[in-house]
């Protein structure tokens, strides 16, 4: 027994911090390396690594908001709660958008391009020839998600001071910023993501250090 690790809430806080930093290193990344959005682009294996890795990125931002939100759960009351499960959700639709774009959009893009070419104009504005199903209703609902979960989980993190308060001013912001995709065209707003990205690394590089608690500073 004695020369078994033992798996403590420390080492599971510091592991989440680890797929925080991931998740935002892979969250800039993506937006470096993504192909564009046309139907060219759907039959190549650079989208479908990138999809899949978006995919991986969703689920390593589930582990370390999880992680991040635990850590100052006592301190952010229900404001943390009700951000940290918006913003949660908001990971959770977008891994759908993700599957379908990986396993698929590629599939479809000979018998159904049309659908193709719609669910990719629904991020740049352009509109579809033919019915999407829940797609379009679906997609600004996750763009809300992820400013409101944002903005409240920022919030509660700068109010919480468990970590420095510049992360929680971050992070805020970071989702507040999105907006200006309404007059940054498309695919220049991925930019917008970067933000979020250094919040992520920066917050999972204090998990994983152990040093979140600060104090107020």
């Amino acid at each position: 027994m004695n020369g078994k690790r033992k798996v403590t809430t420390e080492n599971l806080i510091r592991l989440a911090g680890l797929f925080a930093i991931l998740a935002g290193i892979l969250y800039i990344g993506i937006q470096i390396f993504h192909p564009e959005d046309n139907l060219s682009s759907v039959n190549t294996n650079l989208w479908v690594i990138v999809a899949s890795l978006t995919i991986a990125m969703s689920i390593f931002s589930l582990i370390g908001i999880l992680g991040i939100y635990i850590t100052q759960a006592e301190e952010t009351g229900w404001l943390g709660l009700v951000g940290f499960v918006t913003f949660s959700l908001f990971w959770l639709v977008s891994m759908s958008f993700s599957f379908t774009e990986a396993f698929v959009l590629p599939l479809l893009t000979n018998d159904a391009p049309n659908f193709v070419n719609g669910i990719l104009g629904i991020f740049g504005g352009t509109k579809s020839e033919v019915e999407l199903g829940i797609f379009p209703t679906l997609a600004p609902f996750a763009g809300g998600l992820y400013m409101l979960g944002g903005i409240l989980l920022g919030i509660a993190t700068l109010r919480a001071g468990v970590f420095p308060r510049i992360l929680g001013v971050l992070l805020a912001f970071s989702a507040v910023v999105t907006l200006a995709a309404a007059i940054i065209p498309h695919p220049f707003d991925r930019i917008l993501a970067i933000p979020m990205g250094i919040a992520f690394i920066w917050l999972g590089s204090i998990l994983f250090s152990g040093h979140e608690r600060s104090n107020g500073k």
